[in-house]
């Protein structure tokens, strides 16, 4: 009896697709919902419980949050990965993604080119690393998905009030170089080994390319450079299955951000002319059967 479970939170309004796909291949397929799940410590060892279920007797877990679950994401891989779970994701690897300076200075130590990026909680300091790192100037909150949370300057004057802002509210900032690429970017998919993806462009004059935010999504060709670069940085922030935001510029490829609950749909099936949803259960098969 093989078992699957997939823990899901808010951004997942897709998961039924999945399970779907799951049922072909797994005896039991358990949707878990992240709000309802405990963690149990004792002497008989650790449970991470639903209902009835204890999800550390499952054969394989896929993990898909939202950006406020990660921290709780985070423990959910550690227990389970110690508890011979196939995940997707390594101990670390949520810690990583839920901090966007920490996510892009994991990749700049594993050779992957990403923007120059400061992090700050001062206002007075990010006028000045935005002096250094030049206008334009991209302003991140530490977590945030979809787009939200993404801001640009084009000077001091922008700059100062929105961080003033922040600060009021206690939000950490990443501060980080403007590479342009005219509102598009390329979502590249890694499944294993397996990398796949497509052209986004954002909505009329928005630069920013999220299809949450009203961006489209083209048909693109994934070249081997960008596989190559895909892979790298998939395995040295621990993802096995994630999606990673990259664009093509003249100083060559940079990855912009990395996702692990990326969207899928039927709708991107039909675009990609493959499946997806089924490409992410048959590896999770596949590990679990190794």
């Amino acid at each position: 009896m093989m078992k699957m479970a997939i823990i899901y939170g808010d951004i997942s309004t897709t998961h039924q697709l999945m399970i779907e796909r799951a049922e072909e291949l797994f005896d039991t397929v358990l949707a878990a919902p992240v709000e309802g799940l405990t963690f149990l410590h004792s002497e008989e060892g650790n449970k991470v419980l639903y209902k009835e279920a204890d999800l550390t007797e499952y054969d394989a877990v896929y993990i898909r949050t939202g950006d406020k679950d990660k921290m709780f994401s985070e423990h959910i891989a550690e227990l389970l990965n110690e508890e011979g779970v196939v995940t997707q994701a390594d101990n670390d690897t949520y810690a990583y993604e839920a901090n966007k300076f920490y996510s892009m200075k994991i990749l700049a130590e594993n050779g992957v080119k990403v923007p120059d990026s400061v992090y700050t909680l001062s206002p007075e300091t990010a006028v000045e690393a935005a002096e250094r790192l030049g206008y334009p100037v991209i302003m991140k909150t530490i977590g945030g998905a979809g787009g939200e949370g993404v801001m640009r300057a084009s000077s001091k004057e922008e700059l100062k009030p929105v961080m003033d802002t922040m600060k009021a509210f206690e939000q950490d900032i990443c501060l980080q170089e403007y590479k342009e690429h005219n509102g598009t970017d390329n979502r590249v998919i890694v499944i294993g080994d397996y990398v796949t993806g497509y052209k986004r462009s954002g909505p009329d004059d928005d630069w920013r390319s999220n299809i949450s935010g009203g961006g489209e999504r083209k048909k693109s060709e994934v070249t081997e450079e960008m596989k190559d670069i895909a892979l790298r940085a998939a395995r040295s922030s621990g993802f096995d299955i994630c999606g990673l935001d990259m664009i093509d510029t003249e100083d060559g490829i940079y990855i912009l951000e990395i996702n692990g609950s990326f969207g899928f749909s039927e709708e991107l099936n039909q675009l990609l002319g493959e499946d997806i949803i089924l490409e992410i259960v048959e590896r999770m098969h596949e590990r679990t059967m190794e």
